[in-house]
């Protein structure tokens, strides 16, 4: 006995001369070391095997916690169970920069991935997306561990990768991951003393789904519990404004998770990340049931300093007179229209509104005005491609233009797929499609479901789901329909149309997008 605990000794002295012992993240509070101590050691510097030598997310960490109480009997209440992802985000979390390198997977954002590196996408992407992965910093040998343990928890996993060898391309993907994920980094050493914002107001400018462009402002209070309140007005380019209020809080420097609820939406999700200056936040908010719908936001924060949240509307044809109002923050209260600059061609006739979070303007575009992109100037205040000029409407296109709906109804959670309209002008160079082409926003549109005819007589059309004059698509009822041939179930593929008629115009613009309508996501389902 004696001479092993002398060999454990003499294998700690060379770990320590080889500077690997000093690697790893103590474990500061007694809630955690009391409640995972019984499995995860902990060492004379209080760091806690595995727990130490990982950095994660706050949905990392969530998931870790859940698998520890249901796959090895750790019994938490749901207030400790908060305690211990808050501590795990604050200490052993990402930095604002690793966070924003992986924000679209946290915020449900649905994108197509890029993979860099070929093992691991054969390997590891297979089951998981990549920011899973991405979402993770951990030292060489925690990367090393992962085969023996996705072997331990998932042993078919070989079968299912059967045309591949498995364990070999993890013994390629490992240390790629190693390399590029270890748990100290740049961005840690140089942004993990960060605080969290406190209380404050910040401006919005965002995108909501068949709604269209809107700004606003959301001022966030502490609550009692330590975290806090919100309050949100934005305001749409109709005219119409839609508020919420609502709770979070801010896991690590720069995670913020809340909900919201409002008069259009009974419970809203937020998941937004924090620029590394701290001055910006990034993401999304959406119904807890459907992440799929929503709105895609930034936040700025608010100072002293004026700035420009957004301008509505947002595109101005030539030749025409508009009324803009243009939001932001800290303008002065006795702006003149010499103190604004909307760029060449479009003069400020009057400015009928000021206030210092606003202000209306009376505009007039010169019918030979550059077309495209203009900045615009508010006192010192200024906004890069703020306001686009254009011509006429030239196309429509639907979008997305491409898009997977899952049925649902009955046990599963439907998802639903918002289709917008949006008018383009062909843009400086007179020609479509290609990158000088002006999005001039959302357009109401007509929309109709149309045969796609993959397979011969299958009337996906009549049974694939439904959409409204709003563009929101809801697919059909999951399981057997016995209406169908072979009683098989109500999934297919189909062709939305939109179609438009722009002001002035008697010849509609139409357009079309494909939409294929799946059956349910069951590893969803189970999770539920």
């Amino acid at each position: 006995m004696d001479a092993v605990r002398f060999s454990l000794a003499a294998l700690g002295v060379i770990l320590l001369a080889n500077g690997l012992a000093a690697e790893g993240l103590p474990v500061k509070s007694e809630l955690v070391r009391a409640r995972c101590g019984a499995c995860h050691q902990v060492d004379s510097e209080q760091r806690m095997s595995r727990i130490s030598y990982v950095r994660k997310t706050p949905e990392g960490w969530e998931e870790t916690i859940q698998r520890m109480m249901r796959l090895h009997g750790l019994d938490l209440t749901p207030a400790d169970g908060r305690k211990i992802e808050q501590y795990l985000s604050d200490s052993h979390g990402l930095t604002a920069s690793e966070l924003e390198k992986v924000a679209y997977s946290l915020a449900s954002e649905d994108v197509e991935e890029q993979v860099p590196n070929g093992a691991v996408k054969s390997a590891c992407t297979t089951c998981h997306s990549y920011a899973k992965i991405a979402g993770q910093r951990r030292t060489r040998q925690e990367w090393l561990n992962l085969k023996d343990f996705l072997l331990a928890m998932f042993p078919s996993l070989v079968y299912q990768h059967r045309f591949e060898d498995w364990p070999a391309l993890c013994d390629k993907a490992l240390p790629w991951l190693a390399d590029e994920f270890p748990l100290e980094t740049p961005e840690w050493k140089r942004e993990s003393g960060q605080r969290p914002p406190q209380e404050g107001r910040w401006l919005v400018r965002g995108h909501q789904l068949g709604k269209g462009d809107y700004v606003g402002a959301i001022t966030y209070r502490t609550a009692a519990d330590g975290g806090f309140e919100t309050e949100a007005v934005r305001q749409f380019a109709d005219g119409s404004s839609v508020s919420m209020n609502g709770r979070g809080q801010w896991l690590g420097a720069s995670a913020w998770r809340g909900s919201g609820h409002g008069s259009e939406i009974d419970r809203a999700r937020e998941v937004f990340q924090l620029s590394a200056d701290g001055k910006t936040q990034n993401g999304r908010w959406f119904p807890f049931q459907h992440p799929e719908q929503g709105a895609k936001e930034v936040r700025y924060r608010v100072d002293g300093s004026p700035r420009i949240a957004g301008i509505m509307p947002g595109a101005l044809r030539r030749g025409a007179s508009a009324v803009l109002r243009i939001y932001g923050s800290n303008f002065n209260p006795s702006l003149e229209p010499r103190d604004l600059n909307l760029g060449d061609g479009t003069t400020i006739d009057k400015v009928s509104e000021r206030a210092s979070d606003h202000v209306n303007i009376q505009v007039h575009v010169a019918a030979d005005a550059k077309i495209g992109k203009c900045d615009i100037t508010v006192g010192v205040a200024h906004m890069d491609s703020a306001l686009t000029i254009y011509d006429k409407v030239d196309y429509i296109r639907a979008l997305p233009e491409k898009a997977l709906a899952r049925l649902g109804g009955v046990r599963a959670v439907p998802r639903l797929i918002q289709f917008e309209a949006h008018a383009f002008s062909n843009g400086p160079d007179g020609i479509p499609g290609n990158a000088d082409d002006l999005d001039l926003g959302l357009v109401k549109a007509s929309w109709t479901l149309e045969e796609s005819f993959t397979t011969p007589n299958d009337e996906d059309k009549k049974y694939v789901g439904s959409i409204g004059q709003d563009g929101l698509f809801t697919p059909a009822q999951e399981g057997p329909n016995p209406q169908r041939q072979r009683s098989t179930n109500n999934a297919g593929d189909v062709w939305v149309n939109a179609s438009y008629t722009p002001e002035g115009s008697t010849a509609p613009l139409k357009t079309r997008a494909y939409l294929l309508v799946s059956v349910p996501a069951y590893r969803e389902l189970i999770s539920q």
